[in-house]
């Protein structure tokens, strides 16, 4: 079960999605590996944060009616809150398709909320 929301008060603002799926699509670091002069390399790992993660959202949709409310919230809110398996984020989402049944969206997440 997903949810996704505006982070500001929006009536049309809310999705819950009982069949929804929160994919982890990609994850890493925060690190850089540099050549040296020598042949050698350096590492520099600033370590890992929430905002390394990427989401891709499915959603059953057989009435259109999850398409209508995600492309709101696309087209009215800089970030919404997605709450998941695997915590509550504060995202940017983008990335809107429907195919057939399924609305499909991307939710690249800024901080943990």
């Amino acid at each position: 079960m997903i949810s996704i929301c505006a982070a500001s008060y929006d009536i049309n603002g809310q999705l819950v999605s009982p069949g929804g799926q929160a994919i982890l699509q990609s994850a890493g670091r925060r690190a850089r590996r540099v050549a040296t002069l020598d042949g050698s390399a350096v590492l520099q790992d600033q370590g890992w944060s929430a905002g390394d993660l990427t989401y891709q959202v499915r959603m059953p949709d057989e009435s259109g009616s999850a398409h209508a409310i995600l492309t709101g919230l696309l087209e009215n809110h800089a970030t919404a809150v997605l709450s998941c398996d695997r915590g509550c984020y504060q995202v940017l989402l983008s990335g809107l398709t429907i195919d057939k049944t399924t609305t499909v969206i991307t939710a690249e997440v800024l901080e943990t909320a």
